[in-house]
């Protein structure tokens, strides 16, 4: 059952917060003409003290930033165990897509999807760092969650790996710089381009078994909380949505120096 208060309930409890008063917050202690008087008391006060106001917000907004923090630090930790339970998964998952130095010393696992845009925004960040660090090994998800085209696009993909599995990362580059929506006709155009048969790619399209780490990647994705894409696992952290090439270069290095992200 939710509880109304008045405005004088809100004036009391504020003033108290910042030790101005020790009346009661429970206005209803009052009758109608003592809380006029005592709403008019407060607002002389307050527009005499202005400072009191501001000070009142400070407090209230450090309050609600330490709330948010201890909810941060709690989806962290939650996040950290379910790559625990999940780590084969995550890493070694049946049918995933492998990129970067297979043999790498560091994973970095990324949800997407081919009609997000900060999937898109991070992709230079992945070419860059695939360039540049030849002991990264990328694992990509294909976790379509902007809707029917892009589950469409997912699927291509997927049959992209089995038809033409050494084929599949300059389809993906073509998909991550192309212009427009993505979906099974767009994704299958860029497909052809590279020589892959469009026949065999419509069968495997059809074929359950193509929805398989489709699938997976939902179940994990759920059970890592992320809720948007791109979503990443580095280590035992999760990130959830884009982040900076400086900020993956440095949760890399510092992954290799302490074993941690954040060192």
């Amino acid at each position: 059952m939710r509880h109304r208060f008045s405005p004088i309930s809100y004036l009391f409890a504020a003033l108290a917060l910042v030790g101005v008063t020790s009346a009661p917050a429970n206005a209803t202690e009052f009758n109608n003409l003592q809380k006029k008087e005592i709403e008019t008391i407060i607002s002389d006060y307050l527009l005499e003290n202005p400072d009191l106001i501001r000070k009142v917000f400070t407090i209230l907004s450090q309050q609600e930033a330490e709330k948010q923090q201890q909810a941060e630090l709690e989806r962290a930790e939650k996040a950290k165990q379910a790559v625990v339970e999940h780590q084969d998964e995550i890493f070694n998952g049946k049918d995933q897509i492998v990129l970067g130095n297979p043999q790498g010393d560091v994973t970095l696992v990324e949800f997407m999807d081919y009609n997000c845009g900060y999937c898109k925004q991070a992709f230079g960040s992945m070419l860059e760092l695939m360039d540049t660090d030849k002991k990264l090994r990328v694992v990509l998800k294909e976790w379509p969650i902007l809707g029917p085209q892009s589950q469409e696009a997912a699927l291509v993909a997927v049959a992209v790996t089995k038809a033409a599995p050494d084929k599949y990362w300059d389809f993906h580059k073509a998909m991550m710089t192309m212009r427009g929506t993505a979906n099974k006709e767009t994704a299958l155009r860029e497909a052809e381009k590279l020589g892959i048969s469009r026949d065999a790619l419509e069968k495997l399209y059809e074929d359950k078994t193509s929805r398989e780490p489709i699938q997976d990647a939902y179940r994990l994705a759920d059970a890592l909380n992320l809720n948007g894409t791109p979503g990443y696992v580095l280590g035992d952290e999760v990130i959830p949505g884009y982040i900076s090439l400086e900020a993956f270069e440095s949760k890399i290095s510092n992954l290799r120096s302490c074993g941690s992200t954040n060192c």
